[in-house]
């Protein structure tokens, strides 16, 4: 007999789409997969809960944010919608805006803002963009705001116009996910060191013989680790190079620019490094 499905995740959602689809830099498709037939559990821990719960009390604040930089003004709040044409298919959405228009909000910590460019010429990282198409498609709405809180002060906010033909995409990729693995009960095929690790945490301690393809990957492995030494040898010697050049220079310039520093720490040791 088929497991039941986990009664809260047992659908496809805007936090799992970006999964499902191999977008995900969090879970693969091999994560969503078991969590949404109950056969992976998220483990809570201490620092999960305390993310969560500051993430929640900010929501009100990032909502003030918004309001004040876009001047719109925010009608509803973490509402969950149903889609109407696929049972499995849900998404909540962060907020909602007069006049029309889904929002997402994301709290992004400043050694990440390197994954948010400029509004006015960038999109957010494309698994943000997923799951703003997918509440679009489940929660139609002609935009989705995407409004990014850097640290406390720094509001990034993209708007994402509706597109049929890429929620259309995804949505028949989430169908036949749903389809192929889901309602087959077949797990999709790993993509990750993660993935295999979670299926086969010990070895058997058999052996299996090299096909002619994983032949090919090893002497193709082989040939990158000797790339890897002979551009190791060459930057070294490059370090050298100006190292000798500086001598006894703590900073090395161009235009005027500081470009490489060679410093003494405390302990004496000088430390060489290219900005």
């Amino acid at each position: 007999m088929s497991a039941p499905l986990h009664p809260t995740r047992g659908y496809i959602g805007g936090g799992t789409i970006a999964g499902v689809l191999g977008l995900s830099p969090f879970k693969t498709p091999l994560d969503e997969y078991l969590q949404i037939v109950n056969e992976l559990q998220d483990e809570i821990t201490p620092e999960k809960m305390r993310f969560f719960k500051r993430r929640k009390a900010l929501e009100p604040f990032a909502a003030e944010c918004f309001e004040e930089a876009m001047g719109l003004r925010i009608i509803r709040r973490n509402e969950r919608y149903q889609d109407a044409t696929f049972s499995w298919a849900k998404a909540e959405v962060d907020f909602e805006v007069e006049g029309g228009g889904n929002g997402e909000t994301k709290t992004v910590h400043p050694n990440a803002v390197k994954d948010w460019g400029d509004p006015e010429t960038e999109e957010p990282p494309l698994y943000v963009t997923a799951q703003a198409m997918w509440g679009m498609g489940v929660h139609p709405a002609p935009h989705c705001y995407v409004h990014a809180l850097v640290g406390l002060d720094d509001d990034r906010i993209y708007r994402i116009e509706r597109d049929d033909d890429l929620i259309a995409d995804i949505r028949a990729k989430a169908l036949s996910f749903w389809t192929h693995y889901v309602l087959a009960r077949r797990m999709p095929p790993p993509t990750s060191v993660e993935d295999l690790l979670r299926l086969y945490p010990r070895s058997s301690g058999r052996a299996v013989e090299a096909s002619t393809e994983i032949q090919l990957a090893l002497q193709e492995r082989d040939r990158s680790v000797q790339i890897i030494k002979a551009q190791e040898l060459h930057k070294l010697a490059q370090d050298l190079q100006i190292k000798m050049f500086m001598r006894d220079a703590e900073n090395l310039t161009v235009g005027g620019m500081t470009v490489a520093t060679w410093k003494a720490r405390t302990d004496g040791v000088r430390t060489f490094r290219i900005r």
